[in-house]
């Protein structure tokens, strides 16, 4: 038997039980927390529907996020550092072993749109069609996620027009489910669409026909990054040695650094944690994406105020969880440990970080409410002191708490 054939069979068996263990572990330290979301999901979904004014657009709604998810493909090929060098003299070895990836991936993408699918349909169903109608625009999404996924692997090998292909299938996406959703693909428009992609599928077979080198470095790329996102995730609730990031140098944020903060021995770690912060990909990205996202809901859902003081609390809370990271990846640097300053300042900058970012995300929630709010008063003001309370609880009492818990190391 070709032990490189087997190969990508154990990579994925490894990998599985590895992740198993962590997200054992992930579960049996968040307790109640997954039953809050799911709760507040629940409630929220249905105060969402029964809101809907009339003339909502929910086939547009559907066609953005939908045109997202298929747009957007990930490739699971487990590939290592080591493998340009030794898999590439077994050629033959190497197309079962990326046979199976795409046909690993394929499934994954394809419970990955049957999720989103089935996250979305009681708004199909209240807005769009029936349950035959949903079942028929899952049989089309399938097989078009499919397509992605395979018209992605062709575009990691070109370098010189990785942008025009990525709008293409952006934009043949975006027709296809605005067709579907707005109940008129099936018809002449089903015979465009066929056409359109036939000819996509043979330019995309003809471009791979002209390059089959394996895009080694761009497979590299991409796994180290899945694999750092999914230990990111679970190095907020376990210690994670394996935690890596990417690192922007964001310069805009420097000269605010250095007026926010004066340069004094008293704020040598807290000027060190937001470089931190700043220069990362996450928890910044996280930061940003979650106001953003705890803004639009406390917007919608203003007209019950006690929901959207859950989210306000919610969206604090899981920023929060993703802030002890700042702190943890430091403690294998050795310049951390040798700063002639007290062991106390780590923890006491930390949470004044942890309760500046939490306040300012807060503040930033509510004064987005400003203008949507018919009666701000006093129902806002109340929302900030919700929020300014949060942050402190969590940022000065709880998170500081956990993580001393967590690492005798900090």
């Amino acid at each position: 038997m070709n032990p490189v054939a087997s190969l990508f069979r154990q990579r994925r068996r490894q990998a599985w039980i590895k992740g198993a263990r962590y997200t054992a572990l992930v579960a049996k330290g968040l307790h109640f927390l997954p039953f809050a979301v799911l709760l507040f999901i629940y409630f929220g979904y249905r105060a969402f529907l029964s809101g809907l004014p009339p003339g909502f657009p929910a086939n547009l709604l559907m066609t953005v996020l939908l045109t997202w998810i298929l747009t957007r493909t990930g490739i699971r090929t487990y590939v290592k550092p080591a493998d340009p060098v030794f898999l590439l003299p077994a050629e033959e070895g190497l197309r079962e072993y990326f046979r199976k990836s795409l046909l690993y991936s394929g499934i994954m993408q394809s419970l990955k749109v049957m999720f989103w699918m089935g996250f979305l349909f009681p708004l199909f169903h209240a807005r769009l069609g029936d349950a035959w109608d949903f079942l028929a625009a899952l049989a089309i999404l399938i097989p078009l996620k499919v397509w992605n996924l395979w018209a992605y692997w062709l575009e990691l090998r070109e370098e010189d027009r990785p942008a025009l292909l990525l709008l293409l299938r952006v934009g043949s996406n975006g027709l296809i489910t605005l067709w579907l959703f707005s109940g008129r693909l099936f018809g002449w428009p089903l015979l465009v669409a066929l056409v359109w992609f036939a000819w996509l599928t043979l330019y995309y077979r003809r471009m791979h026909s002209r390059n089959r080198i394996v895009p080694w470095d761009r497979l590299l790329r991409l796994e180290e990054r899945t694999v750092s996102a999914w230990y990111r995730l679970a190095g907020h609730f376990v210690d994670v040695p394996q935690t890596g990031n990417e690192i922007r140098p964001r310069p805009l944020f420097t000269p605010f650094l250095r007026r926010l903060l004066r340069i004094r021995p008293e704020n040598t770690y807290l000027y060190l944690y937001l470089r931190t912060f700043f220069r990362y990909r996450e928890p910044f990205g996280v930061y940003v994406r979650l106001t953003g996202v705890t803004a639009l809901l406390v917007a919608y859902l203003r007209g019950e105020w006690w929901l959207s003081a859950l989210v306000l609390s919610l969206g604090l809370l899981l920023t929060g969880i993703q802030l002890p990271w700042i702190r943890r990846i430091h403690r294998y640097q050795p310049w951390f440990r040798l700063y002639p300053r007290p062991d106390m300042q780590k923890r006491t900058d930390w949470a004044r970080l942890t309760f500046g970012l939490l306040a300012g995300q807060a503040t930033a929630v509510v004064m987005l409410q400003w203008w949507l709010w018919k009666q701000p008063f006093p129902l806002l003001p109340l929302f900030l002191v919700i929020g300014w309370s949060m942050a402190w609880i969590l940022g000065r009492v709880w998170l500081p708490k956990r993580l001393h818990k967590q690492s005798s190391l900090l």
